[in-house]
């Protein structure tokens, strides 16, 4: 899903023109004689704060219109003040209420992995914004969703349905980013090129390429370009996206492991595991870190295998030294004394 706040984003311009609009009212009413003081306070008394205010203020004098209607005013500065205060609890409900449908998913999402049930929600969001503004950032955000559920094709469907022709540039760049790294998941790498030289138009325009970074360098590792994968993953490991760093990060210590150093690999595996990760994300690190724990386990286990290698010629000299004394004395035993 996309942001509480971004969904939020109409109704909160909404109420924002609503509040202007009732504070000018409430404002020139007085000035156009068609409320008074008498008025508000014969049916707000509350209101009647009994401020008066004369003299002068640094050598100006204050007029006299200022000084008998300073309470007045304070009143109606009260009633414009409530009125913004009122709108922003609504709004402040409104986005808990989305919070809160965002909540829901991710607590589905905890308990039942990317389940059948998890995706209903976020069907049901989709088709609910199907018609807003916020349509093609929330299909990118589905499409997504389902590439971590693993569910390649729903993403593929949803990518080649869409409407690109309302995207924004950086909307643009992650779709053709989006679609990449669909490619590659399922494994058709000759399409993966196509769609990075689609996006490249858009990605001179972008200012974050984060994203379509990322899926150059996983296209290169795919292509077993395991030095290109790695220079293209290294500077996204330091990004601000962090769900980025943390996959840059993982593809990059699997990288480490085939070059055969582990020790790098597992100090990139421990500064990944301090970050917060999405469940698929949780479930690849578990198993990059027995990827790391069994390269160790082979090297212990080559080390003592070469070890013993080392020793057993001795052992068997010493054991044929051995053997060769006992039967000099066996045979010494048995000779017949003269």
């Amino acid at each position: 899903m996309i942001k509480a706040r971004l969904e939020a984003k109409p109704f909160r311009i909404f109420l924002v023109c609503m509040s202007l609009f009732l504070s000018a009212i409430i404002i020139c009413a007085p000035i156009l004689r068609l409320v008074n003081d008498e008025m508000l306070y014969s049916v707000f008394p509350f209101l009647n704060f009994g401020l008066s205010v004369s003299g002068s203020i640094f050598g100006w004098e204050i007029p006299a219109v200022v000084s008998n209607n300073f309470s007045f005013a304070v009143s109606i500065a009260s009633i414009v003040a409530a009125l913004w205060i009122f709108v922003h609890i609504i709004y402040v409900i409104y986005l808990n209420i989305l919070r809160g449908q965002r909540s829901k998913a991710a607590k589905v999402l905890r308990k039942t992995g990317y389940s059948a049930e998890y995706f209903e929600i976020l069907e049901r969001k989709h088709a609910k914004l199907s018609r807003s503004s916020f349509s093609e950032e929330n299909m990118l955000c589905l499409a997504k969703q389902y590439c971590d559920g693993r569910r390649y094709e729903s993403a593929f469907e949803l990518l080649k349905n869409a409407d690109i022709e309302g995207f924004s540039v950086n909307d643009a760049v992650r779709y053709y980013a989006l679609y990449a790294y669909v490619f590659i998941l399922m494994g058709d790498l000759k399409n993966v090129e196509f769609a990075l030289e689609l996006a490249e138009p858009f990605v001179e325009k972008c200012r974050d390429r984060t994203e379509f970074d990322f899926v150059k360098a996983l296209y290169l590792y795919a292509k077993h370009d395991f030095d290109g994968a790695k220079n293209g993953f290294k500077p996204l490991c330091s990004c601000k996206n962090r769900e980025i760093k943390v996959w840059a990060g993982m593809y990059l210590a699997l990288i480490y492991l085939r070059l055969h150093n582990k020790e790098k690999a597992r100090k990139l595996a421990v500064t990944l595991s301090g970050y917060k990760k999405t469940p698929r994300q949780s479930e690849d690190m578990l198993k990059l870190l027995k990827k790391i724990e069994t390269a160790y386990m082979l090297e212990s286990k080559e080390q003592g295998e070469k070890a013993r290698n080392e020793f057993a010629p001795a052992a068997q000299s010493a054991q044929a030294a051995q053997t060769a004394q006992d039967q000099t004395s066996d045979a010494a035993a048995k000779t017949p004394v003269v």
